[in-house]
């Protein structure tokens, strides 16, 4: 594959091209009152003039626009058949069927007291087990088909990535094509610029400039093509890595169907049993601990009944300070009696002289010589 950026040889082709002078727009020859900087000095033989009437700003623009059709058409395929939820399908199944098979541990499953707990768990509690494992293996289950629709998915992605594959190789060619079409036009335009001489007037100076724009732009888009095939190249091994890793994940996704599944069954056969051999040995212990406990209630029970009954029957039947209370009280209640008596006895004697002052004023008021 030749390189695709080659700007010495573009320079020794362009070095390299005959640069004859152009004939001007207007032929002096026929004009005799043309001014001399427009007469000829000698008469050069007849050149044949470069045909660039097809290349124009439409058709630069053009140039290599129709050839990512095909595999942007690839592209858009794969990208429709993708949905954002499969990935996370996957990991929901699975953290599904952790988290049950977590609840297959008997201590979250019973609840009650230490006789319930012992008469009834070898019904209840066995039989939540047995229906937990039922819910393991539904979980189970769907994983499985999971796991198998992406192995299939990824096995179609094998037969994707080919077609993204030829897609890519004949996008590369149709850049190809399209750089030496571009290419041959530059030369065209080169050459048509070395044919050009000193200009005569402001339109032939002008006509100069705009193949001079016209040939610049042909070579910057000539660039940007050859930079897409570059980047066509790059993506080549990235293709083909994809498709290992896709290989890769579906033969991941195949053995964890065919050898790691059939395991986890095993396991969780195992685990049943050995849970069911742990729940025997947790009924012994409960039933060792019922009698240890009611033991040790009796035991309690009893010392604490004896320490009541004797200090109850070591009682007096009045307390001393019962006594000091009751007298202290009693006490207090013939002074408080002698108190109260003194105060009346006072306020009366007090209250005495008004009284016998509101009398004379109402005896004075209602009497004959009042009136």
């Amino acid at each position: 594959m030749k390189p695709l950026f080659s700007s010495d040889e573009e320079a020794n082709a362009a070095s390299s091209a005959p640069a004859p002078t152009l004939a001007p727009l207007l032929n002096p020859g026929v004009m005799p009152d043309a001014l001399p900087a427009l007469r000829p000095e000698a008469s050069a033989a007849p050149m044949v003039r470069v045909d660039i009437s097809g290349i124009d700003d439409k058709a630069i623009e053009t140039l290599g626009g129709n050839t990512g059709a095909g595999v942007a058409k690839v592209s858009a395929k794969l990208l429709g058949t993708v949905r954002a939820s499969d990935a996370d399908v996957f990991g929901t199944q699975l953290n599904e069927l952790i988290a049950t098979s977590k609840g297959l541990d008997p201590a979250k499953l019973r609840s009650g007291g230490l006789l319930s707990r012992v008469t009834n768990m070898f019904g209840s509690v066995k039989e939540k087990m047995l229906s937990q494992y039922q819910v393991v293996e539904s979980r189970m289950d769907a994983l499985i088909g999971e796991m198998t629709r992406h192995a299939n998915l990824h096995r179609s992605r094998i037969q994707d990535f080919d077609e993204m594959y030829k897609g890519l190789e004949s996008y590369y060619q149709g850049l190809d094509a399209d750089v030496k079409k571009g290419e041959a036009w530059a030369d065209k335009l080169r050459q048509a610029l070395a044919q050009q001489g000193a200009a005569a007037n402001a339109f032939e100076a002008q006509q100069a400039t705009e193949l001079k724009r016209r040939l610049e732009r042909l070579e910057k888009r000539i660039d940007d093509l050859k930079r897409a095939m570059l980047m066509a190249t790059q993506m080549v091994p990235q293709i083909r890595l994809s498709q290992d890793n896709a290989r890769a994940l579906t033969d991941t996704f195949t053995d964890i169907v065919n050898v790691s599944i059939p395991a986890w069954r095993n396991v969780f056969s195992l685990y049943l049993l050995q849970l069911e051999a742990k729940q025997s040995a947790a009924v012994a212990n409960a039933a060792y601990d019922a009698t240890d406990a009611a033991f040790r209630a009796q035991a309690d029970m009893l010392l604490e009944n004896t320490e009541t009954v004797a200090r109850a029957k070591q009682r007096s039947l009045v307390s001393l300070e019962t006594a000091q209370h009751v007298q202290t009280q009693l006490v207090t209640a013939f002074d408080k009696l002698e108190q109260i008596s003194n105060e009346g006895q006072q306020r009366r004697r007090d209250e005495l002289p008004k009284l016998q002052e509101l009398e004379r004023e109402l005896i004075a008021r209602f009497s004959p010589s009042a009136s």
